[in-house]
């Protein structure tokens, strides 16, 4: 029996003979936009998974950080300057912007990360997440709404949804028909129907009930995970979060396609 014995350089390129590409030599970036509360942590997973099998680089970062040797590059807020970037193909997922609000608040509420736990100013010296534990439900809320999410949504607002590089889709149709819309995700990457099927087969392993283990809409706290049910707004919007909402952000709902008129 003979052992072969493959340095780090060799593993790569024999990775890289394993392409997902119909034309390997036609090989353009990935492109992943999307936003914060908006399946960022899913998509990493499927990614990164994607990337490694087929010994591809990925990055999620900010495109000014982007390294010339990467193959799949993912902007968690879509702050993205196409005219800047090489030869591409990309995919941008949004959320019902009420479900945003929803998903953040109850995040904030818990969530580690660092940005939250700096004292700000005009919080009197509060974090944001000691500002928002100091409201009950229905004015924390409105503080999120006004808050991080605010921000969120003035970017999905302003995204340009004419690009056709740009696969399209929406959180609530993935996660109620995750593999249709992988395989659309997949088709637009140019990946050969091989591949599709390949990367079906791992992306399945990090859907939700699969990760969370448990059904969607089952609450779990202080997880990423926590819910994944579309709509849970109407069960924490109350009129005056509907009226603020309305004044925040106008016909934001109408454009982004998940309301006919302001009347909801």
């Amino acid at each position: 029996m003979t052992l072969l014995f493959y340095t780090k350089l060799e593993y790569l390129v024999k990775q890289k003979l394993r392409t997902p590409f119909i034309n390997p030599e036609d090989q353009k970036l990935i492109v992943h936009c999307c936003y914060h509360k908006v399946g960022t942590a899913w998509f990493i997973r499927v990614l990164r998974r994607i990337a490694r099998y087929y010994g591809l680089n990925f990055q999620r970062c900010e495109q000014s950080e982007l390294k010339e040797d990467s193959d799949i590059f993912m902007e968690y807020m879509s702050r993205v300057d196409v005219k800047k970037l090489p030869t591409y193909i990309g995919s941008h997922m949004i959320r019902d912007p009420r479900d945003i609000v929803i998903s953040g608040y109850f995040y904030h509420m818990w969530t580690k990360e660092e940005w939250a736990h700096i004292p700000r100013e005009n919080l009197d010296n509060m974090t944001y997440q000691e500002y928002l534990q100091s409201l009950n439900q229905e004015e924390g809320l409105l503080a999120e709404m006004k808050g991080t999410s605010k921000e969120v949504i003035e970017e999905m607002s302003n995204w340009d949804y004419s690009n056709p590089n740009f696969f399209e889709f929406k959180y609530e149709d993935i996660i109620h028909h995750e593999k249709e819309v992988f395989y659309q995700i997949f088709k637009h990457y140019e990946f050969s129907e091989e591949a599709i099927q390949n990367c079906l087969s791992m992306s399945e392993k990090f859907s939700f009930n699969n990760k969370a283990k448990r059904k969607v809409g089952t609450i779990k706290s202080n997880s990423h995970l926590r819910s994944g049910r579309c709509g849970e707004w109407r069960d924490f919007f109350n009129e005056n979060h509907k009226q603020q909402f309305k004044e925040l952000f106008g016909d934001v709902l109408i454009k982004l396609g998940y309301e006919t008129n302001n009347n909801w």
